[in-house]
């Protein structure tokens, strides 16, 4: 009898102390330490690959809230056309494109935000967010030069190698038994015109790592150049007014200035 009354004491000890124990019991999986560094500033920079060339980008700005971002930012971009054809001539010549009066690039600069869905674990993950931008778009276009030959040794002619920007109006310049190839990009840059302009950006980003400092992101998203007068680039397409692309990009940076 008295081991049985031990026995029974002992359970209801037991079965008495479990309720104290659960309530003392930390869960790490749920567990989510606080931050320790809360950052308000922000700047990095961008590698773009679009569906029309590649751009370099900067940005800069300040975490106003939790979850909200604003900052400016610069960009340089090259706008290639899809219509063109590049052409090697059989001598010594550079490569050309066939029928282009100007190479075209912009540069951008603007305001924008991005809005964080949710907020990265501490042991890494990704934050998802959707970020918009905005501005000024100033495109910049460089005449192409070639270099023609003119006369013919079968036709008695002194031959002549002479370097001209290229003239929709004159057939030697689409004739390509005459180009012997493009001249020197320097020689475009003193003759380049502005075409001013506005763009908007959209996309998604999603950022990466477990360091709060640092920052690495991938983004995709869309990306529209409009301007005020029609962009000459082809002799034989219509000339566009803007030019819509895709994008991926890479961004890296960090945090700075603790709250």
């Amino acid at each position: 009898m008295k081991r049985a009354g031990l026995l029974f004491l002992c359970l209801y000890t037991g079965l008495a102390l479990i309720p104290r124990l659960k309530s003392q019991v930390v869960v790490y999986e749920d567990y989510v330490p606080p931050r320790q560094n809360i950052f308000t500033r922000e700047r990095f920079m961008s590698l773009y690959l679009h569906s029309a060339g590649f751009a370099i980008g900067y940005e800069q700005g300040r975490l106003n809230r939790k979850f909200r971002y604003e900052g400016w930012s610069v960009e340089f971009s090259t706008q290639l056309n899809p219509k063109a054809i590049r052409v090697n001539w059989t001598g010594s010549g550079r490569r050309y494109v066939y029928g282009q009066i100007n190479s075209f690039c912009l540069l951008r600069g603007g305001y924008g935000g991005r809005h964080t869905f949710n907020e990265k674990p501490y042991w890494g993950g990704v934050a998802l967010s959707l970020i918009y931008n905005g501005g000024l778009s100033l495109g910049l276009a460089f005449p192409q030069y070639l270099y023609i030959a003119y006369g013919s040794e079968l036709s008695g002619e002194p031959y002549e190698r002479k370097l001209e920007k290229f003239d929709p109006n004159n057939p030697y310049h689409f004739q390509v038994d005459r180009i012997i190839g493009r001249g020197p990009i320097l020689h475009s840059v003193p003759h380049l015109r502005p075409y001013p302009g506005l763009y908007a950006k959209l996309g998604f980003n999603a950022e990466f790592g477990k360091k709060e400092k640092t920052m690495h992101a991938l983004e995709a998203g869309i990306t529209y150049d409009c301007y005020f007068t029609r962009i000459p680039l082809m002799a034989e397409n219509k000339n566009p007014f803007g030019f819509f692309n895709f994008y991926v990009a890479y961004r890296f940076g960090m945090r700075y200035q603790k709250k």
